[in-house]
């Protein structure tokens, strides 16, 4: 291995675009609200949360991913918990 090798060992590089799986079950900030539910944006692509609390703006939230649509990035979630707020 060269040196080169061990300095990247471990790095990689992060979509602005994740995909996420139905059941997956991540925790998001809380950045706006669509209709009568909130919404996460994660880098490019957004996850309208159902069940939130109407507090719910600017919060970090444990979500479960319902749907994800991979080609339009966009997803919903059911609210779980609320596990923490805003460092702003």
């Amino acid at each position: 291995m060269s040196r080169f090798e061990k300095f990247l060992a471990g790095w990689s590089l992060r979509s602005s675009t994740p995909d996420y799986e139905p059941g997956d079950v991540i925790e998001v900030m809380v950045t706006g609200a669509e209709g009568d539910g909130a919404v996460a944006r994660i880098g490019d692509s957004t996850l309208r949360i159902d069940g939130a609390p109407e507090d719910a703006l600017d919060t970090r939230v444990r979500v479960a991913v319902e749907t994800w649509d991979e080609t339009a990035h966009r997803g919903t979630g059911t609210y779980r918990e609320t596990v923490g707020e805003s460092a702003f």
